[in-house]
């Protein structure tokens, strides 16, 4: 009995010691001792913003809220590709290993849970951006902001092709639907100064929508199979009324397109090119998700005239459901 007793306490002895997991489950300790020796190195783990030229390698005092847990733990096992095409030092004033410390799994799950429990920040709140109800138009929309903002000055992602486009300053985003939270993107679009001075100078004067449309976008990128929302589809597209749509129509599209739509409305006559003339096209033929595209975003974000206006502000969900109803029972073409 003795034997068999000494024999067991052994095995559990040899089982503890080379299952690294157990003994480093919800190991603060272990964490800490990483972080202090190694992490610290490098990266700032509290204190105020500074500019990266001050810096060697990112600020990770919020790296809780910034980064997916997934994510982190695949950056730290060495899964993940290079975030800085040319160093995060891209001035070349000092050069720094591009070689991250590698991790084995069991370290990296016990690092990121302590740094996401660790290193929070009250700034950053739960994001006004729903991805739940995120069209792919809206996608469409934001992948123009991020255009028009030079955001691929300094950015890279990916084209329909799978190819590296953009300036290789900043962090690449590749995969940052993968990589960032909800919650941060928002935040930090409120005022990227807040957290990295000089970064992304371009995006804190655009309006909430906007903002809504290029974080929206940033979050699908990288993501297989991302879900987009159809309000074509949804429980208030199936109680639309067409009767209910023929007063939305009058309040607002009879003053362009006219009361029978003929494109005669008191607004047409100084506009160039003129209303479309409802009366003439098989709207009923009509793909419901074009409609709502054109009537919600305007007529630009499915290239036709930047004349008619994005109803989306003003339209409650259920009005734009009643008018699409309206016109695809009324106007049928010649």
């Amino acid at each position: 009995m003795g034997r068999l007793m000494v024999r067991g306490f052994a095995v559990l002895l040899f089982i503890l010691m080379s299952s690294p997991s157990v003994l480093w489950a919800g190991d603060d300790g272990f964490a800490e001792k990483i972080i202090n020796s190694q992490c610290k190195n490098c990266h700032r783990f509290e204190g105020k913003p500074k500019s990266k030229f001050d810096l060697k390698a990112p600020d990770l005092m919020w790296s809780g809220v910034k980064f997916q847990r997934p994510w982190l733990i695949r950056w730290l096992v060495g899964q993940e590709e290079n975030l800085y095409p040319n160093s995060y030092r891209w001035d070349k004033s000092f050069h720094f290993s591009r070689k991250h410390m590698i991790l084995t799994q069991e370290e990296a799950v016990v690092i990121a849970d302590y740094m996401e429990k660790t290193y929070l920040d009250p700034r950053v709140k739960k994001s006004f951006v729903d991805l739940s109800t995120f069209t792919e138009m809206e996608a469409s929309l934001g992948a123009d902001i991020f255009r028009e903002y030079s955001c691929l000055g300094c950015h890279q992602i990916k084209d329909d092709e799978g190819k590296s486009i953009g300036g290789p300053i900043s962090a690449n985003l590749h995969d940052a639907g993968n990589r960032y939270t909800l919650d941060w993107w928002s935040r930090f679009a409120e005022n990227p100064q807040d957290f990295t001075p000089h970064s992304g100078e371009y995006l804190a004067d655009i309006s909430a929508r906007k903002a809504r449309h290029i974080i929206g976008y940033l979050m699908t990128l990288g993501v297989k199979d991302f879900k987009y929302y159809e309000p074509w589809n949804s429980k208030t597209f199936k109680k639309a009324d067409a009767g209910r749509g023929a007063k939305v129509y009058k309040e607002y599209c009879v003053q362009c397109h006219g009361p029978e739509g003929k494109g005669d409305g008191p607004g047409a006559k100084g506009l160039d090119p003129k209303p479309a003339v409802h009366a003439d096209l098989p709207l009923s033929d009509y793909p419901a998700d074009y409609l709502y595209n054109l009537i919600y975003y305007g007529g630009k974000s499915v290239g036709k005239s930047p004349n008619m206006p994005d109803w989306g502000m003003t339209l409650p969900p259920q009005s734009l459901a009643d008018v699409i109803a309206y016109v695809r029972s009324t106007f049928k073409g010649n």
